[in-house]
């Protein structure tokens, strides 16, 4: 089997991409890192030092946390967008500070991220991009206003989503 069928609907892609030496997992043992019940996942592929896992929507962040151990992962299918915040280095935004505002905005997972002197820019899942926006609209750090604005997509900043490599 060299490709997987399509996605289904309520199932995700979550690629792996192996970091111990040796011989590749087998799909029984990736069933097994994952930590979720058979019945929950779908097709698994494994390719040299890659391999793909589509699992329920519900058991993605269970699973990904699990299929860690064997290396790097990422969901494949979410796509990111750029989020645009007004603070930055010079109002005194730490990434511990940027950390806790996206997470109380259900904001996580996150993709790329760059705090500048002046503003900070934030990949955030397409699906959740207005929602963070509405509940960014009001906050403040440091005194400073947030005012969150949704990037158009565009070459010049590159993708939003961070790549585990290969």
């Amino acid at each position: 089997m060299e490709t997987l069928p399509p996605l289904a609907p309520g199932y995700v892609r979550v690629e792996v991409r192996f970091r111990l030496p040796g011989a590749p997992p087998t799909p029984g043992d990736l069933v097994r890192a994952t930590g979720v019940h058979p019945d929950e996942l779908g097709p698994i592929m494994v390719a040299g030092v890659n391999a793909v896992v589509d699992v329920r929507s519900p058991m993605v962040q269970r699973a990904r946390d699990g299929l860690m151990a064997l290396g790097l992962t990422r969901v494949a299918d979410w796509n990111f967008r750029w989020l645009k915040l007004n603070v930055g280095r010079n109002h005194g935004l730490t990434l511990g500070q940027l950390r806790k505002v996206l997470a109380a905005a259900d904001a996580l997972p996150l993709g790329k991220f760059n705090i500048n002197n002046t503003h900070t820019m934030v990949g955030v899942q397409d699906q959740k991009a207005a929602g963070i926006v509405a509940r960014l609209a009001d906050t403040r750090i440091n005194g400073q206003a947030v005012r969150p604005e949704l990037v158009p997509s565009n070459k010049t900043l590159g993708p939003a989503s961070f790549s585990a490599g290969g």
